[in-house]
């Protein structure tokens, strides 16, 4: 049975203040990577977190940015 856990998630991107926001996990472990909703327009933006450090766990983990990712929303059934 996997159990979900909650846990506070220290986001860190060079020349933005940190982040810290609460994260859903289905995992006893820290996800290696977090994506998060970023942007807007037409297109769906994520930025991509790695798991940096997660001496806290399973209270928090602290990420780092690694790239932002986008694509273009799927075309609706016709």
């Amino acid at each position: 049975m996997t159990r979900t856990t909650t846990f506070r998630a220290r986001l860190l991107r060079s020349g933005a203040e940190p982040q810290t926001v609460t994260v859903r996990s289905s995992s006893d472990a820290p996800p290696r990577t977090l994506r998060r909703a970023a942007g807007g327009g037409g297109t769906l933006n994520f930025d991509v977190y790695a798991l940096l450090d997660a001496d806290g766990w399973p209270a928090s983990a602290t990420y780092t940015y690694v790239a932002s990712l986008s694509r273009e929303p799927a075309a609706p059934d016709a």
